[in-house]
């Protein structure tokens, strides 16, 4: 029995471990922050609210339906409902009404409502679709730094080992008389700033998956790890900025949204000009009341309901005649608006052309800058294994080799750093052509 429970407790931390080390996908990541952004959340209340928006104003062609209910006493000398003459008594009345209205022509102001409240949806779409990509992006980055860090503390632990090795190897020449005591100091000394090169690195990780689990929404970074992804890139890139800037012209939800709000106060100018227009409504409406007059035979109040209805129906024409040039004011301040949003649509065209240009040029140098650092890298490690042969027979110094490992090692977390550089330069011009790393 005893032995069974062993087992079965440690499947349970065999499985708990396993669950605590899970790693994340590039592609989990990007999913859970879109679904747990405050940002992301913020957005989509602002876009419920715009359709609350429009449908208000496509209720406005209904028919409005009101009813009241009055009941009044009076005291004292006053008109007699009976007679019309003055008297002193008291009284009582019970009114009821209930009144509806159509509106039949306004001036174009309601379909141009709800035209403006669509455009409006739509730029609270867009600006829903662009938090998304922003937050896409900004995964992204992180996600690659993580990567990235942990490349640069892998070189660093190597270069330890390879520290240990040399030490080894030095002490040996040391007690056979073919090394002097200073150099094994050297080389103990090399191997104190590894180490805290490999403290530096881990620190630099931590602090790189606090980033990401913070844009995740997470509690805390702690078993928190991604997932090494095979992340080969490749060199080809759009032909010019002009080919980018044409695709993203037709994606980029910043471009789309301050469209449709240049559109949405166009149709705000026909609002404030409806204002020039008679407005025609239907209206309709029936009342009945009941009296009681102390003193008095009254009829019951069922025989008054029947003989104090009273029904109407009519039609309600309201011009427009002089309203101390409201009208006009708000016209010129919609069509400025209009102006206004010109300029900022303009502005979000030239902005992006910039973004895409430097996007496309950084994505250039990065791509030359990851290929040359292939190449120093290779370099870096011949001179390092002509270093290492020489200082093994005897044929260099401390100096001289720990030069050579020292360029090795720059040399390759400089390839790393430049590999990372590309792939995120790279991503960055996909987004703005459409392409994007999950849908």
């Amino acid at each position: 029995m005893k032995i069974k429970i062993l087992i079965i407790l440690l499947a349970f931390a065999c499985s708990t471990t396993v669950n605590a080390q899970k790693k994340w996908t590039l592609q989990e990541c990007i999913r859970h922050a879109k679904d747990n952004s405050i940002t992301i959340r913020m957005q989509d209340i602002s876009q419920q609210n715009q359709e609350l928006k429009l449908s208000t104003a496509k209720n406005q062609r209904l028919p409005n339906l009101s009813a009241t209910a009055n009941q009044t006493f009076s005291f004292g000398r006053g008109a007699s409902p009976a007679d019309n003459s003055y008297q002193s008594l008291n009284s009582s009345s019970t009114s009821l009404s209930l009144s509806s209205t159509v509106p039949l022509f306004t001036g174009f102001q309601i379909p141009n409502e709800i035209a403006a409240a669509k455009f409006d949806l739509q730029a609270a779409i867009a600006d829903f679709e662009k938090a998304r990509e922003d937050i896409e992006l900004a995964v992204i980055s992180a996600y690659l730094q993580i990567l990235y860090n942990k490349e640069l503390l892998e070189i660093t632990i190597n270069q330890q080992a390879l520290s240990a090795q040399q030490l080894d190897r030095i002490e040996e020449l040391y007690r056979s008389g073919k090394s002097s005591e200073a150099q094994v100091y050297e080389v103990k000394s090399q191997i104190a700033n590894d180490e805290l090169a490999i403290v530096q690195a881990r620190n630099d990780l931590q602090l790189s998956l606090l980033n990401l689990t913070q844009l995740l929404e997470l509690p805390s970074p702690e078993n928190f790890d991604v997932e090494t992804p095979d992340m080969a890139a490749d060199f080809i890139l759009p032909a010019n900025p002009d080919e980018t800037y044409a695709n993203a012209l037709a994606t980029r939800a910043t471009v789309r949204a301050d469209e449709y709000r240049l559109a949405s106060s166009q149709k705000t100018v026909k609002i404030a000009r409806s204002a020039y227009y008679p407005q025609l409504s239907f209206g309709a409406g029936y009342s009945n009341n009941y009296y009681k007059i102390n003193g008095y035979n009254n009829s019951s109040f069922a025989q008054q309901l029947r003989n104090n209805e009273s029904k109407y129906l009519g039609f309600y024409l309201n011009i427009p005649v002089f309203n101390r040039f409201a009208t006009r004011n708000n016209i010129r301040a919609a069509k400025l608006n209009v102006r206004n949003q010109e300029l900022q649509l303009e502005n979000t065209k030239k902005n992006l052309y910039k973004e895409i240009q430097q996007a496309y040029y950084n994505a250039t140098g990065a791509k030359e800058k990851y290929k040359s650092s292939e190449v120093a890298l290779q370099s870096a490690e011949k001179a390092y294994e002509f270093a290492k042969e020489k200082f093994e027979n005897g044929r260099s110094t401390t100096y001289e080799f720990n030069d050579a490992r020292n360029n090795l090692m720059k040399a390759s977390a400089n390839l790393s750093q430049a590999k990372y550089d590309y792939i995120f330069r790279k991503k960055i011009l996909d987004f703005y052509n459409g392409m994007r790393e999950i849908e």
